[in-house]
Protein backbone atom coordinates (compact mmCIF):
# COMPACT_ATOMS: atom_id res chain seq x y z
CA UNK A 1 0.00 0.00 0.00
CA UNK A 2 1.35 3.43 -0.98
CA UNK A 3 0.85 6.67 0.92
CA UNK A 4 0.39 9.81 -1.20
CA UNK A 5 0.01 13.49 -0.34
CA UNK A 6 -2.92 15.39 -1.80
CA UNK A 7 -2.83 19.08 -2.84
CA UNK A 8 -3.55 20.23 0.74
CA UNK A 9 -0.72 18.15 2.21
CA UNK A 10 -3.07 15.57 3.78
CA UNK A 11 -2.11 11.92 3.77
CA UNK A 12 -4.32 9.56 1.78
CA UNK A 13 -4.02 5.81 1.33
CA UNK A 14 -4.00 4.27 -2.10
CA UNK A 15 -4.27 0.52 -2.73
CA UNK A 16 -2.39 -0.40 -5.89
CA UNK A 17 -0.08 -3.11 -7.05
CA UNK A 18 3.48 -2.05 -7.60
CA UNK A 19 3.10 -1.69 -11.37
CA UNK A 20 -0.11 0.34 -11.08
CA UNK A 21 1.51 2.59 -8.45
CA UNK A 22 4.31 3.61 -10.80
CA UNK A 23 1.92 4.42 -13.63
CA UNK A 24 -0.29 6.59 -11.40
CA UNK A 25 2.71 8.46 -9.99
CA UNK A 26 3.70 9.33 -13.55
CA UNK A 27 0.13 10.61 -14.16
CA UNK A 28 0.37 12.80 -11.05
CA UNK A 29 3.63 14.28 -12.26
CA UNK A 30 2.02 15.11 -15.63
CA UNK A 31 -0.90 16.74 -13.84
CA UNK A 32 1.45 18.86 -11.70
CA UNK A 33 3.35 19.98 -14.78
CA UNK A 34 0.12 21.03 -16.46
CA UNK A 35 -1.04 22.91 -13.34
CA UNK A 36 2.20 24.90 -13.18
CA UNK A 37 1.94 25.71 -16.87
CA UNK A 38 -1.63 27.03 -16.36
CA UNK A 39 -0.42 29.27 -13.52
CA UNK A 40 2.35 30.72 -15.69
CA UNK A 41 -0.17 31.36 -18.50
CA UNK A 42 -2.43 33.21 -16.07
CA UNK A 43 0.49 35.34 -14.78
CA UNK A 44 1.40 36.26 -18.33
CA UNK A 45 -2.21 37.40 -19.00
CA UNK A 46 -2.20 39.50 -15.83
CA UNK A 47 1.06 41.10 -16.79
CA UNK A 48 -0.32 42.03 -20.22
CA UNK A 49 -3.19 43.82 -18.49
CA UNK A 50 -0.82 45.83 -16.30
CA UNK A 51 -1.25 43.74 -13.17
CA UNK A 52 1.49 42.02 -11.22
CA UNK A 53 2.66 38.77 -12.83
CA UNK A 54 3.36 37.18 -9.49
CA UNK A 55 0.65 34.96 -8.05
CA UNK A 56 2.02 35.52 -4.57
CA UNK A 57 1.64 39.30 -4.90
CA UNK A 58 -2.04 38.99 -5.70
CA UNK A 59 -3.11 36.08 -3.52
CA UNK A 60 -0.51 36.35 -0.85
CA UNK A 61 2.31 34.06 0.17
CA UNK A 62 1.93 30.50 1.31
CA UNK A 63 1.06 31.76 4.80
CA UNK A 64 -2.37 32.97 3.39
CA UNK A 65 -1.78 36.76 3.71
CA UNK A 66 -2.99 39.11 0.93
CA UNK A 67 -1.00 41.96 -0.63
CA UNK A 68 -2.87 45.26 -0.67
CA UNK A 69 -3.61 46.50 -4.20
CA UNK A 70 -3.22 50.12 -5.24
CA UNK A 71 -6.09 52.05 -6.91
CA UNK A 72 -4.83 51.39 -10.44
CA UNK A 73 -4.63 47.66 -9.86
CA UNK A 74 -8.15 47.62 -8.37
CA UNK A 75 -9.51 49.49 -11.38
CA UNK A 76 -7.75 47.15 -13.81
CA UNK A 77 -9.06 44.16 -11.89
CA UNK A 78 -12.63 45.42 -12.24
CA UNK A 79 -12.09 45.97 -15.97
CA UNK A 80 -10.77 42.44 -16.26
CA UNK A 81 -13.87 41.03 -14.55
CA UNK A 82 -16.13 42.98 -16.92
CA UNK A 83 -14.23 41.70 -19.97
CA UNK A 84 -14.28 38.17 -18.60
CA UNK A 85 -18.05 38.35 -18.06
CA UNK A 86 -18.60 39.65 -21.59
CA UNK A 87 -16.38 36.88 -22.94
CA UNK A 88 -18.39 34.19 -21.14
CA UNK A 89 -21.71 35.67 -22.29
CA UNK A 90 -20.52 35.73 -25.89
CA UNK A 91 -19.69 32.03 -25.94
CA UNK A 92 -22.36 30.74 -23.55
CA UNK A 93 -25.46 32.27 -25.20
CA UNK A 94 -26.70 30.95 -28.56
CA UNK A 95 -26.12 33.21 -31.54
CA UNK A 96 -29.47 32.28 -33.16
CA UNK A 97 -32.90 32.28 -31.55
CA UNK A 98 -35.97 30.51 -32.86
CA UNK A 99 -39.13 32.44 -33.80
CA UNK A 100 -41.14 30.34 -31.33
CA UNK A 101 -38.97 31.45 -28.39
CA UNK A 102 -39.04 35.07 -29.54
CA UNK A 103 -42.83 34.95 -29.83
CA UNK A 104 -43.14 33.56 -26.33
CA UNK A 105 -40.98 36.35 -24.95
CA UNK A 106 -43.29 38.92 -26.56
CA UNK A 107 -46.38 37.10 -25.38
CA UNK A 108 -45.28 36.92 -21.77
CA UNK A 109 -43.70 40.36 -21.60
CA UNK A 110 -44.88 41.85 -18.30
CA UNK A 111 -47.18 44.86 -18.47
CA UNK A 112 -47.04 47.83 -16.15
CA UNK A 113 -50.41 49.45 -16.84
CA UNK A 114 -52.38 50.31 -13.75
CA UNK A 115 -55.31 48.32 -15.07
CA UNK A 116 -53.22 45.18 -14.93
CA UNK A 117 -52.59 45.74 -11.24
CA UNK A 118 -56.29 46.08 -10.50
CA UNK A 119 -58.01 42.86 -9.46
CA UNK A 120 -60.77 41.76 -11.87
CA UNK A 121 -64.29 42.78 -10.86
CA UNK A 122 -66.43 40.23 -9.11
CA UNK A 123 -68.95 38.89 -11.60
CA UNK A 124 -72.51 38.86 -10.38
CA UNK A 125 -74.31 35.56 -10.85
CA UNK A 126 -76.74 35.76 -13.73
CA UNK A 127 -80.39 35.64 -12.67
CA UNK A 128 -82.08 32.35 -13.36
CA UNK A 129 -84.81 32.62 -15.99
CA UNK A 130 -86.75 29.40 -16.57
CA UNK A 131 -86.59 28.03 -20.08
CA UNK A 132 -89.69 28.74 -22.10
CA UNK A 133 -91.81 25.88 -23.33
CA UNK A 134 -91.37 25.37 -27.08
CA UNK A 135 -94.65 25.73 -28.93
CA UNK A 136 -95.37 23.83 -32.12
CA UNK A 137 -97.90 25.04 -34.65
CA UNK A 138 -100.36 22.46 -35.94
CA UNK A 139 -100.54 22.02 -39.73
CA UNK A 140 -103.00 24.30 -41.47
CA UNK A 141 -104.70 24.56 -44.82
CA UNK A 142 -102.62 24.64 -47.97
CA UNK A 143 -102.99 27.40 -50.53
CA UNK A 144 -102.38 27.33 -54.23
CA UNK A 145 -99.82 29.65 -55.74
CA UNK A 146 -102.18 30.57 -58.57
CA UNK A 147 -102.70 34.32 -58.56
CA UNK A 148 -106.36 34.19 -59.53
CA UNK A 149 -107.36 31.84 -56.71
CA UNK A 150 -109.07 33.34 -53.66
CA UNK A 151 -106.64 32.94 -50.76
CA UNK A 152 -108.59 34.74 -48.03
CA UNK A 153 -111.04 33.14 -45.60
CA UNK A 154 -112.90 34.63 -42.65
CA UNK A 155 -112.91 33.72 -38.95
CA UNK A 156 -114.42 35.29 -35.82
CA UNK A 157 -112.51 37.92 -33.92
CA UNK A 158 -110.67 36.64 -30.86
CA UNK A 159 -111.97 36.74 -27.32
CA UNK A 160 -109.91 37.70 -24.28
CA UNK A 161 -109.05 35.30 -21.49
CA UNK A 162 -108.88 36.02 -17.78
CA UNK A 163 -105.12 36.41 -18.06
CA UNK A 164 -105.51 39.18 -20.65
CA UNK A 165 -104.31 37.13 -23.61
CA UNK A 166 -106.28 37.04 -26.83
CA UNK A 167 -107.78 33.69 -27.76
CA UNK A 168 -107.88 32.89 -31.46
CA UNK A 169 -109.92 29.82 -32.28
CA UNK A 170 -108.74 26.77 -34.17
CA UNK A 171 -105.11 25.79 -34.39
CA UNK A 172 -104.03 29.24 -33.16
CA UNK A 173 -105.50 28.73 -29.70
CA UNK A 174 -102.80 28.65 -27.03
CA UNK A 175 -100.17 29.27 -29.72
CA UNK A 176 -100.63 32.83 -30.95
CA UNK A 177 -101.32 34.73 -27.72
CA UNK A 178 -100.77 38.50 -28.00
CA UNK A 179 -102.35 40.55 -25.23
CA UNK A 180 -102.95 43.76 -27.21
CA UNK A 181 -105.53 44.31 -29.91
CA UNK A 182 -104.48 46.37 -32.94
CA UNK A 183 -106.51 49.30 -31.64
CA UNK A 184 -104.82 49.12 -28.20
CA UNK A 185 -101.40 48.86 -29.82
CA UNK A 186 -101.83 51.93 -32.07
CA UNK A 187 -103.78 53.96 -29.49
CA UNK A 188 -101.03 53.43 -26.91
CA UNK A 189 -98.41 54.59 -29.42
CA UNK A 190 -96.55 52.47 -31.99
CA UNK A 191 -94.13 53.01 -34.89
CA UNK A 192 -93.74 56.69 -34.00
CA UNK A 193 -97.32 57.34 -35.13
CA UNK A 194 -96.48 56.95 -38.82
CA UNK A 195 -97.23 53.31 -39.69
CA UNK A 196 -100.00 54.23 -42.18
CA UNK A 197 -98.39 57.45 -43.46
CA UNK A 198 -98.00 58.12 -47.18
CA UNK A 199 -95.02 56.14 -48.49
CA UNK A 200 -93.81 54.12 -51.44
CA UNK A 201 -93.88 50.32 -51.76
CA UNK A 202 -90.85 48.83 -53.46
CA UNK A 203 -92.67 45.50 -53.46
CA UNK A 204 -95.73 46.77 -55.35
CA UNK A 205 -93.82 49.50 -57.20
CA UNK A 206 -96.53 51.96 -56.29
CA UNK A 207 -97.29 54.63 -53.65
CA UNK A 208 -99.21 53.66 -50.51
CA UNK A 209 -101.92 56.17 -49.69
CA UNK A 210 -102.57 56.89 -46.02
CA UNK A 211 -106.22 57.89 -46.46
CA UNK A 212 -107.10 54.66 -48.23
CA UNK A 213 -105.48 52.51 -45.53
CA UNK A 214 -107.02 54.59 -42.77
CA UNK A 215 -110.54 54.02 -44.15
CA UNK A 216 -109.93 50.27 -44.35
CA UNK A 217 -109.08 49.88 -40.66
CA UNK A 218 -111.59 48.03 -38.43
CA UNK A 219 -111.27 50.74 -35.74
CA UNK A 220 -110.98 54.51 -35.54
CA UNK A 221 -108.81 56.80 -33.42
CA UNK A 222 -109.67 60.41 -32.68
CA UNK A 223 -106.03 61.46 -32.98
CA UNK A 224 -105.16 59.33 -36.02
CA UNK A 225 -103.10 62.14 -37.62
CA UNK A 226 -100.68 61.85 -34.70
CA UNK A 227 -100.79 58.11 -34.04
CA UNK A 228 -101.49 56.54 -37.46
CA UNK A 229 -100.63 58.72 -40.46
CA UNK A 230 -98.00 61.05 -39.03
CA UNK A 231 -95.58 62.06 -41.79
CA UNK A 232 -92.89 62.81 -39.19
CA UNK A 233 -92.74 59.73 -36.94
CA UNK A 234 -91.41 60.58 -33.50
CA UNK A 235 -90.44 58.44 -30.51
CA UNK A 236 -92.46 60.76 -28.30
CA UNK A 237 -95.58 59.37 -29.96
CA UNK A 238 -94.71 55.86 -28.80
CA UNK A 239 -96.01 54.13 -25.69
CA UNK A 240 -92.58 54.08 -24.02
CA UNK A 241 -91.38 57.44 -25.44
CA UNK A 242 -88.46 55.88 -27.33
CA UNK A 243 -87.75 55.10 -30.96
CA UNK A 244 -87.72 51.40 -31.78
CA UNK A 245 -87.84 49.31 -34.93
CA UNK A 246 -86.80 49.80 -38.54
CA UNK A 247 -88.23 51.50 -41.60
CA UNK A 248 -90.44 49.91 -44.26
CA UNK A 249 -87.53 50.05 -46.69
CA UNK A 250 -85.36 48.01 -44.31
CA UNK A 251 -88.16 45.47 -43.83
CA UNK A 252 -88.42 45.14 -47.61
CA UNK A 253 -84.67 44.56 -47.99
CA UNK A 254 -84.83 41.88 -45.29
CA UNK A 255 -87.52 40.01 -47.22
CA UNK A 256 -90.15 40.32 -44.50
CA UNK A 257 -92.87 41.98 -46.60
CA UNK A 258 -95.65 40.06 -48.35
CA UNK A 259 -97.29 41.87 -51.26
CA UNK A 260 -100.81 41.48 -49.84
CA UNK A 261 -99.74 43.37 -46.68
CA UNK A 262 -97.22 45.83 -48.13
CA UNK A 263 -96.86 47.82 -44.91
CA UNK A 264 -95.67 44.87 -42.84
CA UNK A 265 -96.49 42.77 -39.80
CA UNK A 266 -98.85 45.21 -38.04
CA UNK A 267 -101.01 45.45 -41.16
CA UNK A 268 -101.19 41.66 -41.35
CA UNK A 269 -102.04 41.47 -37.62
CA UNK A 270 -104.83 44.03 -37.93
CA UNK A 271 -106.44 41.99 -40.70
CA UNK A 272 -105.85 38.68 -38.92
CA UNK A 273 -107.46 40.05 -35.72
CA UNK A 274 -110.43 41.18 -37.85
CA UNK A 275 -110.93 37.61 -39.08
CA UNK A 276 -108.96 37.32 -42.31
CA UNK A 277 -107.09 34.05 -42.87
CA UNK A 278 -104.53 33.71 -45.64
CA UNK A 279 -101.42 31.88 -46.80
CA UNK A 280 -99.08 34.18 -44.87
CA UNK A 281 -100.56 33.40 -41.46
CA UNK A 282 -98.13 30.61 -40.57
CA UNK A 283 -95.06 32.71 -41.38
CA UNK A 284 -96.26 35.73 -39.45
CA UNK A 285 -97.28 33.72 -36.37
CA UNK A 286 -93.90 31.99 -36.33
CA UNK A 287 -92.22 35.39 -36.50
CA UNK A 288 -94.28 36.52 -33.52
CA UNK A 289 -93.29 33.42 -31.54
CA UNK A 290 -89.61 34.15 -32.15
CA UNK A 291 -90.07 37.68 -30.80
CA UNK A 292 -92.73 37.57 -28.08
CA UNK A 293 -93.52 33.88 -27.55
CA UNK A 294 -92.38 31.81 -24.57
CA UNK A 295 -88.92 31.49 -26.14
CA UNK A 296 -88.96 34.84 -27.97
CA UNK A 297 -85.65 36.69 -28.03
CA UNK A 298 -87.05 40.16 -27.19
CA UNK A 299 -89.20 38.81 -24.41
CA UNK A 300 -86.37 36.90 -22.79
CA UNK A 301 -83.98 39.84 -23.17
CA UNK A 302 -86.47 42.05 -21.31
CA UNK A 303 -86.97 39.39 -18.64
CA UNK A 304 -83.22 39.33 -18.08
CA UNK A 305 -83.09 43.11 -17.68
CA UNK A 306 -85.97 43.06 -15.22
CA UNK A 307 -84.39 40.28 -13.18
CA UNK A 308 -81.08 42.15 -13.03
CA UNK A 309 -82.92 45.24 -11.80
CA UNK A 310 -84.92 43.64 -9.02
CA UNK A 311 -87.36 41.24 -10.65
CA UNK A 312 -91.10 41.75 -10.68
CA UNK A 313 -90.92 45.03 -8.76
CA UNK A 314 -88.87 46.61 -11.59
CA UNK A 315 -91.78 46.31 -14.04
CA UNK A 316 -93.18 49.57 -12.66
CA UNK A 317 -89.96 51.41 -13.63
CA UNK A 318 -90.64 52.21 -17.28
CA UNK A 319 -87.06 53.31 -17.90
CA UNK A 320 -85.84 49.73 -17.53
CA UNK A 321 -85.75 48.05 -20.94
CA UNK A 322 -87.81 50.82 -22.57
CA UNK A 323 -86.66 50.01 -26.13
CA UNK A 324 -87.34 46.30 -25.65
CA UNK A 325 -90.77 47.11 -24.20
CA UNK A 326 -91.56 49.30 -27.20
CA UNK A 327 -90.45 46.59 -29.64
CA UNK A 328 -92.68 44.05 -27.93
CA UNK A 329 -95.55 46.58 -27.84
CA UNK A 330 -95.30 46.87 -31.64
CA UNK A 331 -95.70 43.09 -31.76
CA UNK A 332 -98.97 43.41 -29.79
CA UNK A 333 -97.45 42.24 -26.53
CA UNK A 334 -96.87 43.88 -23.15
CA UNK A 335 -94.79 42.16 -20.47
CA UNK A 336 -96.90 43.09 -17.45
CA UNK A 337 -97.01 41.48 -14.00
CA UNK A 338 -99.26 38.63 -15.12
CA UNK A 339 -97.00 37.88 -18.07
CA UNK A 340 -93.96 38.06 -15.78
CA UNK A 341 -95.46 35.42 -13.49
CA UNK A 342 -96.26 33.21 -16.46
CA UNK A 343 -92.71 33.56 -17.78
CA UNK A 344 -91.27 32.59 -14.40
CA UNK A 345 -93.32 29.41 -14.69
CA UNK A 346 -91.89 28.72 -18.15
CA UNK A 347 -94.99 29.84 -20.07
Amino acid sequence: MATLADENGLLVNSQFSEGEEGEDLNELEDYEKQRIANIKQRDTLLASLGLSNSSNQIFGSGSGSRTKLNSNEIRRKKELKIKEAAFKKQFNEPTRRSGRIAAKEVEYKPLVDDDDLTPPPTLKPQPLIPKGKPISLAPGPSYSDEEDEETFKSAPRPTRGDDGRLIFEGRWKGVFTPNLTPEEMFKGGAFGGGFFADTYSNILKTPLNSIDDLHSLPFTLSNSEELLINQSPDGENNRWKVRAGQSLQEWEKAGWIWAEDPRGWAQWYTRFWDGRRCRDDDRQVRRWLKVAGSTGRFKRALLKKLMQSGGKSSIADEDIGAVLRQCLWQWAYELNEKEFDKAMNGD
